[in-house]
C-alpha cells in the first residue's frame, strides 16, 4: 500500500477476502487501521467444537446464537461439499472448465440461500442480482479459464497454513467492523462478535442480503462500508 502512495489504510472482505482481512490485521501491517467483514469468523470454541462433530449445540445459547448454530449446522451438514472437494482434489474438477453447464451448476450452487436467491432471479424475482448480473460472472471464469486456478485456492491454504477453521477465532486485536447479513451462511451474532474482536467498532444485523453481499446489495455494502470505518477517519 505504500508502494500506491497510501499510508493509512483499511481492508474489508467476505468469504475468502475476511480471511485475508484477518490475516492481515493479525499481522498488523504498518498504517492498516481497521477491517470490515461482512463474514465473521466468531464462532466459539465449544460451538466449533460441537459442529465438527455432529454433536449437539452448546447450552445456554440466547436466541440470536441457536439462529447461528442452526445456520451452521446445516452447512455442515448438506453445504460444505463444494469445499470439501476443492480442498483435495481440485485438479479432478476438470469438467468445470471444459463445459460451460458444468461451470455454471458448479457456481450457482455454492450456498442454499445464495442459490435460492439466484433461483428467484431467474423466475423474474430480481433482489439485488439479475440473469445477466449471474450469467455475466460465469463467464468471466470461463474466458479467463479460471475455474481450476481459484479453486486451488482451498488446496493451497490447507497445506501452507496453520490449522484452523474458516469461522473460529484467530485473535484480532486492531480494530474491527462487522455486517451481519441474514442470508449469509450465518449470520454472527453482536455477542460472538464482542468476544472475538476486543476492538469492535460497528456492528449491524442487516434483514436483507445474502453470501455475496458487496455484489448484490451494493448501496446497502456501501452504506455499511461508510459506517464502519467512520470512527477512523482522519483529517488529513
Amino acid at each position: 500500500m505504500q508502494r500506491l502512495g497510501y499510508t493509512k489504510y483499511v481492508a474489508q472482505g467476505g468469504d475468502w477476502g475476511n480471511a485475508v482481512s484477518e490475516v492481515m490485521a493479525l499481522q498488523q501491517p504498518p498504517g492498516l487501521l481497521g477491517i470490515h467483514t461482512n463474514m465473521a469468523a466468531t464462532v466459539p470454541p465449544d460451538v466449533s467444537k460441537a459442529l465438527a462433530v455432529g454433536g449437539p449445540p452448546p447450552a445456554g445459547l440466547s436466541p440470536d446464537e441457536k439462529h447461528a448454530w442452526d445456520q451452521l449446522d446445516d452447512f455442515y451438514k448438506n453445504g460444505v461439499g463444494y469445499a470439501l472437494e476443492m480442498n483435495n482434489r481440485p485438479q479432478t474438477l476438470y469438467g468445470i472448465v471444459d463445459s460451460p453447464v458444468g461451470l455454471a451448476a458448479w457456481i450457482i450452487d455454492h450456498d442454499i440461500r445464495s442459490y435460492q436467491m439466484i433461483a428467484r432471479a431467474f423466475d423474474g424475482k430480481p433482489e439485488g442480482l439479475t440473469r445477466d448480473d449471474v450469467l455475466d460472472n460465469i463467464t468471466l471464469y470461463w474466458l479467463t479459464n479460471t475455474a481450476i486456478s481459484s479453486a486451488r485456492l482451498y488446496w493451497d491454504t490447507t497445506h501452507n497454513l496453520p490449522a484452523g477453521g474458516f469461522f473460529d477465532v484467530r485473535g484480532i486485536k486492531i480494530p474491527v467492523a462487522v455486517s451481519a447479513f441474514a442470508e449469509e451462511i450465518y449470520q454472527a451474532p453482536k455477542s460472538w462478535a464482542e468476544k472475538a474482536y476486543p476492538k469492535l467498532i460497528h456492528y449491524n444485523k442487516l434483514d436483507k442480503g445474502t453470501h455475496f453481499a458487496a455484489w448484490e446489495q451494493p448501496e446497502v455494502f456501501v452504506a455499511e462500508m461508510r459506517a464502519a470505518f467512520g470512527s477512523l477517519r482522519q483529517p488529513s
